[in-house]
Order: structure tokens, then C-alpha cells, then sequence
């Protein structure tokens, strides 16, 4: 067993499980702490925007001082975060905490997918990164249907205090775990990383995953809820078949590993270009959609692991911002998801945005089976 990649899952999950914990308990979070659950939203806010700027600006010095020791800085920011989330009194500190808890979020991300090629074999570097990435199962599965659960019975700071216990229990491990990073390498930023040949179509295909995936997720309660009449817990059930096809495709790392990039990518904004589709013909079935999300997770999965492999493998020398660009436009892609999809969704439901999805993606595999230059 490759002890440092399964602390890297690890701390993927915990730093994931941060990330989407807020979003389902907004409301609880706040009548507890006497203010309307709209204005608690800007805590999400302030994670979000602290994230995309601090993977813009503060991940590439995992290039000068290594990622391991990024990795672990994030983590002990993170910690603070979490500790005066779970202490907040008022709204303004809660935004505060959570301001701090993404800017570790934003180190920690990038960070760990610039570790996760650098703990493999040769020749597994792909297969590395698709294990890292299936952190994010957990991470689902605990920050949306677990986080909803503890916060209903045990309490909203109870969900950060569990957070809290599991983050210092990983970076105690990654402590005591010999992890060898490359370190000592020229200064990088965002502008350095950006005229790396191949990352303008790198970070293309990284936002139109991201855009079409969370401008369909964004409105899939309201649909199952509303439409379909099945209330939360049904919101809940596709997550967790959604969550189920994410961690089974790992399995098809290995064998997707063997063929060319430029057909893996192919493959899996195809597949992905089949599901919305799929869910624009027949979403309004629960069991058809139940289907078609363990299909999702399974495309996505796949489709992330294409994009965090081929920027990773870019550069070298500058892992730590292209990582940082990657997250930065994965969170643009979350926010621009959201506020674009609005409208149609509101004028055609679920037909609308997963056909607005199925198109975005479909722009992704043309990207992905274009040649590329040398």
C-alpha cells in the first residue's frame, strides 16, 4: 500500500468534505446564529472567492518550498479555520473563519494533485491521481449527506468539530509520513504559468467540466424536490449513487491509463455529452435519473482525472500554479455554473440546463480529440 497517496486521498476528502459542508446546512447555521439563512450564504461566498484567490496567488510556492510543506501550511491554516468556524458567535466571524478555511483550501488542492504524480511509479502517474481524486467521494457523501444528518441532530458545530478532529488527525499523519517532495525551484505565479505551452487548452477543458457538471448539480434538488415531488432525501439518494459511480470508476483508471490521452479525454466528455443528454430526455423519471447519476459519476470521475493528469504533466517545475490556475477555474466554473443555468432552468426545468450541459460538454470533447501541438 502506498501510504502517502492514501494520506493524500485522505486529506483530499477532508479538504472537500470543508468545501461543501456549508451549502446544505446554511439554514440551521442561520436561525443558530440569529440571522436569515440568505445572509449566511456569503459565508459560502467568502469561502469561494478566498479559494480562487488564494490558488492563484498562494499555490504556486509549493514550487519554491515543496508540496509537501505547502500541503502541510494549508492544512494548519485550515485547522484555525475550522476552529473559530466551530467558535463563531456572529455572522461577520462565521465569514471571517470561513474566508480562512478556503485560502487553506486553495493551497491545500493544488497541492495535493501536484503531490499525487510525484508519489507514483513510473508509468502510474495517472492511476495516482484517479486514487487522489476519489477522495471526493467521502468528501460528497460526508459534506452534503452527512453534514445534513449530524447538523439535524447533533448540531451544526458539531459537523466542524468533527472536521476539525479529522484535519488534525491528517496532518499529524502526513507529519510522521516521510514524503519527498520536489523543492527549491524558481519562483512561479499565475502570469509565469500561463505561458506554459498547452495550458490555455488545459484550463479550457478543466472549466467546461466543471461549468457543465455544477450548472446541472446546482438545480438537481430543486428538480427531484419540486418536479418530481421526492423531497430531499431524494435529492440526497442520487448524490449518493452519484458519489457510488465516482469512487467505482476507479477501477477504470488502470485500463484508461493505457490509451492515448487524447482518446481518454474524448471518452469521458463523451460520456459525459451521453448523460446530460440523457437526463434532458428522461430526467423526469426518478429511476431513469438514479441510473444516469451512477453514470455521471462514473464520467466524471474519469473526466477529472484527464484534466488533473494533463495539466499536472505540463510542467514540472511549475506543478504548484498550474495547479493553482485549475483550481481558480474550477471555481469559476462552480460560481458561473450557478448564476448562468439560473435562467434556463427557471424557463425549462431540467430539459433546459443538462441540454445546456450536454453542449458544453460536447465543446470539451472536440477540445480533448483535437491534436495538439508538439
Amino acid at each position: 500500500m502506498n501510504r502517502p497517496l492514501v494520506l493524500l486521498t485522505a486529506a483530499v476528502s477532508v479538504v472537500g468534505a470543508v468545501s461543501m459542508a456549508l451549502a446544505p446546512i446554511v439554514s440551521t447555521v442561520g436561525r443558530d446564529l440569529g440571522t436569515d439563512p440568505a445572509h449566511a450564504v456569503q459565508a459560502t461566498a467568502a469561502f469561494g472567492f478566498a479559494t480562487m484567490g488564494s490558488a492563484l496567488f498562494l499555490a504556486p510556492r509549493a514550487d519554491v518550498i515543496g508540496a509537501d510543506r505547502a500541503l502541510g501550511q494549508a492544512l494548519n491554516i485550515q485547522i484555525v479555520g475550522l476552529v473559530l468556524t466551530m467558535l463563531a458567535p456572529g455572522l461577520w466571524w462565521l465569514i471571517g473563519a470561513q474566508a480562512l478555511c478556503g485560502i487553506g483550501a486553495g493551497m491545500a488542492l493544488p497541492a495535493i494533485y501536484g503531490l499525487a504524480p510525484q508519489m507514483a511509479k513510473p508509468g502510474e502517474e495517472s492511476r495516482a491521481v484517479g486514487l487522489v481524486l476519489s477522495g471526493w467521494v467521502l468528501a460528497l457523501t460526508a459534506g452534503v449527506a452527512g453534514a445534513g444528518f449530524i447538523a439535524e441532530y447533533l448540531g451544526w458545530r458539531t459537523v466542524y468539530g468533527l472536521f476539525l478532529t479529522l484535519a488534525v488527525a491528517v496532518r499529524i499523519a502526513l507529519r510522521l509520513t516521510p514524503i519527498e517532495a520536489a523543492r527549491g525551484g524558481a519562483p512561479t505565479s499565475p502570469l509565469t504559468a500561463l505561458r506554459v505551452p498547452g495550458i490555455g487548452r488545459g484550463l479550457f477543458a478543466a472549466f467546461t467540466l466543471m461549468l457543465s457538471f455544477y450548472g446541472t448539480y446546482a438545480f438537481l434538488g430543486a428538480h427531484v424536490g419540486d418536479s418530481l415531488g421526492r423531497g430531499s432525501d431524494g435529492a440526497g439518494y442520487v448524490t449518493l449513487v452519484y458519489g457510488a459511480g465516482f469512487g467505482l470508476s476507479l477501477f477504470l483508471d488502470r485500463p484508461l491509463a493505457r490509451l492515448p490521452q487524447r482518446l481518454t479525454g474524448t471518452l469521458a466528455f463523451g460520456g459525459l455529452v451521453a448523460v446530460y443528454a440523457g437526463m434532458a430526455l428522461s430526467g423526469a423519471t426518478y429511476a431513469a435519473l438514479l441510473i444516469l447519476a451512477l453514470c455521471w459519476g462514473i464520467a466524471q470521475h474519469a473526466g477529472l482525472n484527464f484534466v488533473v493528469s494533463r495539466l499536472a504533466a505540463l510542467d514540472a517545475r511549475q506543478r504548484g500554479a498550474i495547479m493553482g490556475l485549475n483550481s481558480a477555474a474550477t471555481y469559476v466554473g462552480v460560481t458561473v455554473g450557478a448564476m448562468v443555468f439560473r435562467g434556463p432552468y427557471e424557463a425549462g426545468g431540467l430539459v433546459a440546463s443538462a441540454g445546456m450541459s450536454a453542449v458544453i460538454a460536447l465543446a470539451g470533447a472536440v477540445e480533448a480529440a483535437l491534436p495538439r501541438r508538439a
